[in-house]
């Protein structure tokens, strides 16, 4: 699946993540840095979506489901909600 992200949310999503450990999370990592430093879009497989939802539910730390107020946040959430429904 192709994510629309902006160059600018790619660099935010990569802040979450100071370390990684696991091979999936390694994979994302480097789709995310090469979607940032080329003009190729974000392809990522549905098990990569839900390793950055799980992400993304660190970062907010339980805020899903209540409105989110960073605007990187919210257009990122937007956009990972629509894809993996």
């Amino acid at each position: 699946m192709i994510l629309p992200f902006t160059k600018r949310e790619i660099t935010y999503i990569l802040s979450w993540k100071e370390e990684v450990f696991w091979p999936d999370e390694m994979r994302l990592v480097a789709k995310l840095q090469r979607a940032l430093d080329g003009d190729q879009p974000l392809e990522l497989s549905r098990i990569q979506l839900k390793i950055l939802w799980g992400w993304a539910e660190d970062q907010m730390a339980g805020s899903l489901g209540r409105e989110v107020r960073n605007t990187e946040e919210r257009a990122i959430m937007d956009k990972l909600q629509s894809t993996l429904q």
